[in-house]
């Protein structure tokens, strides 16, 4: 099990490194895009619809991209009231209650997207924006950012499971 952690969380780091690029470049796109839309309109008179539009329809692709990577860097929103109160067991078992009923919720979240993707995608229907944007390309970043999310979890659950079996050695060998 170690060993499936170890290779987990290389490949998870892989992840990371992409999707924190991918994030990096929609955040540099959406800047240019509106900064470039308003120098333009100011010196033109005139500008492009879709550089105004297209920035917070690419929001959703940062937004369940990144959420994965907030949360296995421990940069996540969180609420730190119990662990004050528990001993080290217990904040592990708690972490690990987190980490599972989070990953329980992402599959939920990850079946409902790849659903609402088949779904828009049946019914064809489109972004009017000065070109036609398939709106299922947007919610396309459900299911991906679900199942990056999903690895993400899973790495953090295993490694939660690994914590315990070590503390849990630790203090038998105490004993002894």
């Amino acid at each position: 099990m170690i060993l499936f952690a170890r290779v987990l969380r290389h490949v998870n780091g892989f992840i990371e490194r992409i999707v924190m690029a991918i994030g990096m470049a929609i955040i540099a796109f959406a800047v240019l895009a509106m900064t470039g839309g308003a120098i333009t309109r100011y010196y033109t008179g005139m500008g492009y619809d879709w550089v105004m539009d297209l920035p917070p329809i690419m929001m959703p692709w940062l937004v369940f991209l990144l959420c994965g990577v907030l949360l296995r860097s421990g940069s996540h929103i969180t609420v730190d009231f119990l662990p004050r109160y528990l001993k080290a067991r217990g904040q592990l078992l708690l972490q690990l209650f987190v980490h599972v009923a989070v990953l329980i919720a992402t599959i939920v979240f990850l079946i409902a997207g790849v659903e609402a993707v088949a779904l828009f995608r049946m019914l064809g229907q489109v972004m009017e924006l000065e070109f036609d944007l398939p709106m299922w390309y947007v919610y396309l970043s459900f299911p991906v950012g679900f199942s990056i999310l999903t690895s993400f979890v899973f790495e953090l659950c295993l490694e939660d499971v690994i914590k315990l079996r070590a503390y849990k050695n630790s203090c038998v060998s105490e004993v002894l």
